[in-house]
């Protein structure tokens, strides 16, 4: 049985979060300037702060984004970007943004070109990124989380392709589905290569002479019908149109992961499943909340 701090898991879920997304975009920032030779983007970091009398509003941070998303999409790049909110010791609500700006680029200052009219900003570089997001994000502690306004968000990102998109899904995944998700595919590959031994153990070598001189070489596996024989046709038959069938899906799968994405798995009630298999990967944890309190008990240790 363990008992679940709403409020340390959210931090949990901010270091998470911000920490991987961070590393992301500067994997693909230094791929970027290896394919160039020199470096491709400026790391801008932007602290947003609230001018005194200003309170807090839940638009306030996603207009921001939103705007400055617009800057760059007009200007035809991606806008890659990471932001944490942190609370002063004064109580006031401030951000921190970290943004990958390509070098022919120079970033505006939010609060004089409109994007952040809530109060002051100031933008420098950033030599470490990732420790810049990791440092913030590492700042917010269970006990502040009562002092945020109700609905307040304290993390976001944005500017992931879509391949990026699914890989930080995965990397946020659980710790028990990336166990369980591991030993199905060890199992799945043990399976394939028994498959495959099996195959070679009982397959026949056939040796036949060519014109040419040279003899070709091939394996029969006495299991399948003989060649030319109508079984032997209908087997083909049918390997055609499953092939063709799973050419048709994968061209699909494809088409949806271009414009958004496809992940392995997906949550629902009960676990995860395998959005191309079907197979469910139920989840070991029931929970149980009494008296404000969050429980997780182990499936097995309650029968």
């Amino acid at each position: 049985m363990v008992v679940i701090d709403p409020r340390k898991a959210r931090c949990q879920r901010l270091r998470r979060t911000v920490t991987e997304a961070a590393k992301l975009h500067e994997r693909e920032a230094r791929w970027a300037s290896e394919r160039l030779g020199r470096s491709a983007y400026r790391k801008t970091f932007i602290t947003l702060t609230y001018r005194p009398g200003q309170t807090w509003e839940p638009c306030h941070v996603s207009r921001f984004v939103r705007l400055m998303r617009q800057w760059f999409k007009r200007r035809d790049y991606p806008c890659r970007f990471a932001w944490v909110g942190e609370l002063q010791k004064r109580g006031a609500l401030h951000y921190h943004v970290l943004v990958w700006v390509p070098r022919r680029l120079r970033l505006p200052r939010p609060d004089q070109c409109g994007w952040w009219p809530y109060g002051m900003s100031n933008i420098e570089t950033a030599r470490n990124p990732v420790g810049y997001m990791v440092k913030y994000a590492t700042k917010t502690r269970p006990e502040d989380i009562k002092r945020l306004p109700k609905g307040v968000r304290l993390h976001g990102n944005g500017g992931h392709d879509p391949a990026r998109r699914v890989e930080l899904r995965e990397r946020l995944w659980p710790m028990w589905v990336r166990q369980e998700w591991d030993q199905r595919q060890g199992e799945a590959w043990c399976t394939d290569l028994e498959a495959e031994e099996a195959w070679k153990a009982r397959r026949i070598e056939v040796r036949t002479p060519q014109p040419d001189g040279t003899v070709r070489i091939r394996y029969v596996d006495p299991a399948r019908p003989p060649e030319d024989s109508a079984a032997w046709w209908e087997l083909r038959i049918a390997e055609e149109e499953r092939r063709l069938a799973e050419e048709e899906q994968w061209c699909a799968y494809a088409r949806r992961y271009e414009q958004r994405g496809f992940p392995t798995l997906q949550r629902v009630a009960g676990g995860f499943v395998h959005l191309i298999t079907g197979e469910l990967l139920p989840t070991p944890w029931r929970i149980d909340v009494s008296h404000g309190v969050v429980r997780a008990y182990r499936k097995e240790t309650m029968q």
